[in-house]
């Protein structure tokens, strides 16, 4: 079950690095590095709440 909750936070950030592919190829290097940067967070905050975080 975890793993389809995975699906979510993975779409996003591979929407995240389509747009941040497309700023790089358009000059904007500041922005796609952010943008890559900020997809990376998504993914490592939605992994460790889902698989190492303890629960209640």
């Amino acid at each position: 079950m975890k793993w389809l909750l995975l699906v979510v936070p993975l779409a996003v950030s591979f929407y995240t690095c389509t747009y941040g592919l497309w700023a790089l190829k358009n000059g904007y290097r500041r922005g796609g590095i952010g943008v890559f940067v900020l997809a990376a967070l998504v993914l490592a905050l939605a992994v460790y709440s889902l698989f190492f975080r303890q629960e209640f």
